[in-house]
């Protein structure tokens, strides 16, 4: 006898994703690509492994100002896709990441933020990939063999990317870059969000008191 056993999807990790017209994204990228060639320059040696990381204040820069008003309207969206109520968010952080062959990022979250992301600039093909843990620790007490991985049995998801892609995520959930294997650079702006006004929005209790008290000034 065959039974057909359902099954339900609890606690899901969301990724959201979001790709520029080519032609829309040629033109951004371009522009991008100048300006962080110029911040870059001249230079500083690195060690083996590592990559060149500009100040986290380019939201602030007038040059970025079109991706700062796309990283925004992308974390709207996202506000409403979760029915959030303050869906206002500020960049408190955006920089821009060069690696070169052999650069990498190591696993990392980004703290004390609600949303982060990452904008992609430049991948040479086949090297733009980001990878997501499981951030469930104890999923990693088990792990029996299987015949092909699921996103059930996965412990990790390798996102592929491309230039013009727009790539948000919870600021807790680790991820990293593996080492840029190809003999081109992989050029892309991270970013971190939190609430506009966090206290107001975020940090009041979200019940209310059996005995009501009147508010006086």
């Amino acid at each position: 006898m065959r039974l057909e056993i359902g099954v339900k999807e609890c606690f899901p990790t969301p990724i959201w994703t979001l790709d520029l017209p080519p032609d829309q994204a040629a033109v951004m990228n371009a522009g991008l690509l100048n300006e962080i060639e110029r911040l870059i320059e001249p230079r500083p040696a690195l060690k083996p492994g590592t990559n060149w990381q500009t100040d986290p204040i380019l939201q602030d820069l007038p040059e970025f100002a079109d991706l700062k008003a796309l990283i925004l309207t992308a974390a709207g969206a996202v506000g409403e896709a979760l029915k959030l109520k303050s869906r206002q968010f500020r960049i408190t952080g955006c920089w821009a990441n060069v690696n070169p062959p052999g650069g990498r990022n190591s696993a990392h979250t980004h703290p004390n933020n609600y949303l982060s992301g990452v904008y992609y600039v430049a991948t040479p093909a086949g090297q733009g990939r980001i990878v997501f843990d499981d951030p469930r620790p104890q999923a990693f007490v088990m792990m029996p063999p299987v015949s092909q991985f699921t996103k059930f049995t996965g412990n990790n998801v390798n996102l592929d990317v491309k230039p013009g892609r727009l790539v948000l995520f919870p600021s807790w959930l680790q991820h990293s870059v593996p080492t840029n294997q190809s003999t081109e650079d992989r050029v892309t702006i991270a970013f971190n969000l939190m609430f506009e006004d966090y206290v107001d929005a975020a940090s009041p209790p979200l019940w209310q008191g059996t005995v009501k008290v009147d508010q006086r000034s």
